[in-house]
């Protein structure tokens, strides 16, 4: 045997074990992975049929139109490994060639096919003895010209769009261009030397060991595709500008699920789930994104059939399932997004997605549609977040004062401070905006700690009392007072600024979750032994303002604006306001009612006993300087 054909056998080998390796572990439904199958296909093929070639006359003898036809087979797999390999390429890339660019390598291709299948009887490109061995012509280079093109194309769309290819998978689609076309030239130079099936298969090694495994694009939960390669779906979407459909989905309360069933069941549930999906639409369209997450391609030509799959999509999957014996009871809600009008990256995936887990489920099992969804809210949701942080960072804050009215003194006796935010990118943003989403990150602790200060400061520069003012409150959310440490940090403060504790009454309101009122009440306590009373903020909104009252220390309650507007246009709505007066006054606490907008009200409110008065009717909040002024005129 030739020497030489150890090269050919070595490449079959190395071609057949990576096309066993992909299929046994590493196949990933992906667009980039399908083509890579395709191309490891052809190179194994080829090399098959080198070899078979190249033992002709060793083993056997082949009769000339036999070696014709394998000879023809041969040179045809090189020519489509080729043009796949370009394929390739622009997969990976990700970048779409030009119109007229794609126009041009069709052709080329047809060209290519057109001689090679030509050649069979006009012998142009090659042709073989009477004992069956390839002989070279002195007209191949009519297809050389086909190769280099296709050659030429793939180094210069690499150069334009491979910025984004990890450099290590760039080398590797180099290295094929650059390997199989230096051994191809040896080949035809060296007589009896055949390397150029070795020197194809060391390429698509290259490209193989570079190319996405199963760890980084399948979830090993639910065998199906990841986060990573969504995300790359997505890019490839919006970048591109495809038209589409994408179901997102979620598991409602996923952390209740676990902590109900336990988190084998949990899993179990996930990768049912996914079966079911993968059996309706197939595995390549699959993508989990952690937490009880999903989101499926939908192959669907317009809007109507799109919206009909995801319907029955979650139909499918909102029942009760049994896993381990257990029946587990689950609710998904999802919504249908048209790429590309509803998502213009993977960042607003992720925030219909964040959406998506306080929106309830429709009737009959409806999916939502990306176009109703407030995606403007949700971004602008994250624009105030970064305005936050640029806030605390720059002390972007300014804390207002609202002039609190005596009914029984008749004049201004308190004042609530409130924060007022302004960013250079935003400009104003509203109080009603960012102190929910504050409280929701947790930065609302950090903002309490800076308007207590800067409300320590006010009382350290300015005599109060001079302005018949008898104490400033400051609203401190739930989660503030969740703070085991709230107590000690707030005296430093005081003591800090030498400030009388009777003047700072602290107003709690009921925008966070109180998860244990036992570390509430205690703090709670601890200040109030300071001599800093509080204020029960937006009573009328919920039952549990009334809890509070019962088993906490407030001195005063301040009645909701919602409940004193609703009122005043509805008769059954008074009758509860006034009761409610009655209640508190019952349990001895002073009043304060908020939103007066008309002297109507303020006199109705003074007739029902109320203590103190707040609202536009007697000021808007003002700044420092401003309150101060407003003050002294209306002594």
């Amino acid at each position: 045997m030739n020497n030489s054909l150890y090269f050919v056998i070595s490449a079959v080998i190395l071609s057949f074990t990576m096309l066993a390796s992909c299929y046994l572990r590493y196949k990933i439904p992906t667009k980039d992975n399908k083509v890579l199958v395709v191309l490891i296909w052809l190179v194994t093929v080829s090399s098959t049929i080198d070899l078979f070639l190249g033992l002709n006359g060793k083993y056997y003898h082949m009769s000339r139109n036999i070696s014709m036809i394998l000879n023809t087979l041969y040179v045809l797999g090189r020519h489509m490994a080729v043009v796949v390999y370009a394929f390739y390429v622009i997969v990976t890339t990700e970048q779409k060639a030009p119109v007229w660019v794609r126009y041009a390598l069709t052709a080329l291709n047809v060209y290519g096919i057109a001689l090679i299948l030509g050649n069979i009887k006009l012998h142009w490109l090659f042709d073989v003895d009477a004992k069956g061995f390839y002989v070279n012509s002195e007209q191949f280079y009519l297809y050389f010209i086909v190769a280099v093109a296709f050659l030429m194309f793939c180094i210069q769309h690499l150069m334009r769009f491979g910025k984004e290819v990890d450099w290590s998978k760039k080398v590797s689609l180099y290295m094929f261009i650059m390997i199989p076309y230096l051994c191809s030239w040896i080949q035809h130079q060296v007589a009896g030397l055949y390397i150029e099936s070795f020197g194809m298969a060391i390429a698509m090694l290259w490209i193989y060991l570079n190319a996405p495994k199963v760890d980084r694009m399948m979830d090993p939960t639910t065998g199906v595709m990841n986060q990573y390669a969504f995300s790359k779906k997505v890019v490839s979407m919006t970048e591109e500008k495809q038209e589409g459909y994408v179901v997102v989905m979620r598991f409602r309360d996923k952390t209740d699920l676990q902590n109900r069933y336990g988190l084998e069941v949990y899993k179990k549930l996930m990768r049912e789930t996914a079966y079911m999906i993968c059996g309706k639409v197939g595995r390549e369209r699959v993508y989990y994104l952690q937490d009880g997450r999903f989101a499926i391609e939908v192959a669907k030509h317009d809007e109507t059939e799109a919206k009909k799959m995801a319907n029955e999509l979650l139909k499918m999957l909102q029942k009760t399932w049994k896993i381990y014996g257990k029946d587990v009871e689950v609710w998904l809600v999802a919504a249908l997004l048209v790429f590309p009008s509803d998502v213009r990256g993977i960042n607003d995936i992720y925030n219909y997605l964040e959406y998506l887990e306080i929106m309830p489920s429709l009737k009959d099992g409806n999916v939502y549609e990306g176009k109703h969804l407030d995606i403007a809210y949700m971004r602008r949701y994250d624009e105030i977040e970064r305005a936050i942080d640029r806030a605390l960072q720059h002390t972007n804050f300014d804390v207002y004062f609202q002039p609190i009215f005596s009914t029984k003194e008749r004049k201004i006796v308190a004042a609530e401070a409130l924060l007022r935010m302004y960013d250079e990118e935003m400009g104003f943003v509203s109080p009603e905006e960012f102190i929910p989403i504050a409280e929701k990150n947790g930065k609302i602790i950090e903002i309490g700690h800076m308007v207590l200060e800067s409300v320590c400061q006010f009382l350290q520069r300015e005599d109060i009392k001079k302005y018949g003012l008898r104490y400033i409150e400051v609203n401190l959310s739930v989660i503030e007072c969740m703070q085991k440490n709230l107590p000690e940090e707030m005296e430093q403060i005081i003591q800090k600024y030498n400030v009388d504790c009777s003047q700072i009454n602290l107003e709690i309101t009921e925008t966070a979750l109180v998860e244990n009122q036992d570390i509430l009440i205690e703090n709670m306590q601890k200040i109030n032994e300071m001599g800093i009373t509080f204020s029960l903020d937006d009573y009328g909104t919920g039952y549990s303002t009334i809890t509070y009252m019962m088993t906490m220390p407030f001195k005063i309650v301040k009645i909701d604006k919602s409940i004193l507007w609703s009122s005043f246009e509805n008769e059954k709505a008074m009758i509860a306001l006034c009761a409610s007066i009655n209640m508190i006054k019952d349990m001895e606490m002073e009043i304060v009612v908020e939103g007066i907008e008309s002297e109507e009200m303020a006199d109705k409110l003074a007739e029902l006993g109320c203590d103190y008065l707040q609202g536009f009717y007697f000021s808007r909040p003002l700044p420092e300087e401003e309150f101060l002024r407003f003050v002294t005129k209306a002594m």
